[in-house]
């Protein structure tokens, strides 16, 4: 591991310790700081530690050089749907995602804003899932990081170590700006300056942080508002929102969420482009998991540069649609599903269009009888991956119990944002167990870059855009 950072993170949370039972208090005046700021998940402030998720400078670049390659790829396999006939053939989607996914978004890059999920172990970076349909989790991470500034004070940990955080919502604004800009080239009668709209179905668990990202659009000058899908109305020309024109949509609404009272409007105003929206509904074939198993497949090499080969090749856990037939493993051919039946302790089986977790398999923590019940029931659909399992990193954070400071082990992973194709911050989410995901009662960390001021690693040398926002 990166020796700087681990004692970073030592030098955390024995100073921490040292507070004793204040820490108590301190945790209780950040979850109501953070409740009256809207880090507030289906009714509940969402769970923290007393520390952020310290990361070296060369972790993060590692992160990001690999964002950056896996984003240019996405964009270009959402940008081919339409008119490749193999991939449409590959993803086998409904006849009601395929007519979506068609209709042009009318800017470049559909892949917008996208979460690209990942464990993190020393300098090994593997990705897991890419989140490109409605990723949550930007406007709560920022303003929690604000409140553990403001709350936690050790003045030793900071006269030794640099601390950066990368804000996100800044990032956010001006990639939903630039599409409507390409958007209103087209459509010159649609005002310079847009009103934003924040869509969802009107039972989201995430409203709190809708206001967030609202109000961090009104600090850069644009009309913004939460609207859940059945206030929307569209008339030919202009989509209403609780009455009022908007021009701009950073879409919340899944894809699955999207019939009934509403969803035809935003849809219709999006076909006619007649509203920016984003991410456009072109931007789920990056969501779908079957991804995984065709970025190194020879029928799409020309999607993929040769150094973005190389990333995949290191960031990408082997990955197949399950379905009957040979397969590759190494310099191995396997008949794939007899395979995925003798190796069951190795590998992960995960539906290719589902999320949080929802009918993840891992073969360590099922049984044979469950385990072949999956692959016999659901290899004939092609509606699920089989993946190599990946164990899950762990490590260290502080947490208060019984009024007293403790460190626990906890498992976590990293979620970086590709934003407007390129890097633009990681979220960490913590958790006791092997899903790791807020809405099954995970937590939420700022990952923040550290290192000692006094540079004496090679990896110390800044990259960019490192080390420029401060932290205590």
């Amino acid at each position: 591991m990166i020796d700087h950072v681990n004692n970073l993170k030592l030098q955390h949370m024995v100073e921490l310790s040292k507070l004793g039972d204040g820490c108590a208090d301190i945790e209780s005046d950040i979850e109501r700081w953070l409740s009256e700021h809207d880090v507030v998940f289906d009714g509940h402030t969402i769970p923290f530690v007393l520390m952020p998720h310290f990361v070296s400078p060369g972790q993060i670049r590692h992160v990001r050089g690999a964002v950056g390659h896996l984003s240019r790829v996405l964009a270009r396999f959402c940008d081919a749907y339409p008119a490749d006939g193999r991939l449409r053939e590959e993803l086998a989607l409904s006849d009601i995602e395929d007519d979506l996914i068609r209709i042009d978004p009318r800017y470049p890059n559909a892949s917008r804003i996208c979460r690209l999920d990942a464990f993190l172990s020393g300098y090994d970076v593997r990705f897991l899932e890419f989140n490109a349909d409605s990723p949550a989790g930007i406007g709560y991470t920022d303003v929690l990081y604000e409140g553990l500034c403001q709350a936690i004070s050790l003045p030793r940990v900071k006269a030794e170590f640099d601390t950066a955080y990368t804000p996100m919502l800044p990032e956010l604004i001006a990639t939903l700006l630039d599409a409507y800009r390409h958007v209103r080239s087209s459509q010159p009668d649609l005002p310079e300056s847009p009103r934003l709209a924040l869509v969802d179905v009107a039972t989201t668990p995430s409203l709190p942080e809708f206001r967030i990202i609202c109000e961090a659009a009104r600090h850069a000058g644009l009309e913004a508002l939460h609207t859940s899908l059945d206030e929307l109305s569209y008339d030919g020309s202009l989509l209403h929102a609780q009455g009022e024109p908007v021009h701009l949509v950073y879409r919340r609404v899944l894809l699955e969420d999207l019939g009934g009272l509403g969803g035809e409007d935003l849809v219709a105003a999006a076909r006619d482009g007649r509203v920016a929206l984003v991410n456009p509904f072109r931007s789920r074939v990056a969501n779908n998991k079957k991804l995984f198993a065709l970025l190194e497949d020879p029928r799409f090499a020309h999607l993929v540069e040769p150094d973005e080969l190389e990333a995949i090749r290191e960031t990408i856990p082997w990955t197949r649609v399950l379905r009957p037939g040979s397969s590759t493993y190494g310099n191995w051919v396997v008949d794939l599903l007899t395979f995925t039946s003798n190796n069951r302790e190795r590998l992960v089986l995960k539906p290719v269009s589902d999320y949080g977790g929802h009918g993840v398999a891992l073969g360590i923590e099922t049984d044979q009888a469950e385990w072949d019940s999956i692959i016999e029931t659901e290899a004939e659909h092609a509606a699920y991956v089989v993946q190599e399992y990946i164990p899950v990193p762990e490590e260290m954070f502080p947490t208060v119990e019984n009024g007293h400071v403790q460190m626990r082990l906890k498992r976590f992973n990293i979620n970086p944002f590709g934003i407007g194709g390129r890097y633009a911050g990681m979220i960490t989410r913590i958790s006791d167990q092997a899903v790791i995901n807020v809405s099954a009662g995970g937590g939420l960390l700022p990952s923040v870059v550290g290192r000692h001021k006094q540079r004496l690693l090679a990896e110390d040398e800044p990259g960019e855009g490192e080390m420029v926002h401060g932290s205590p």
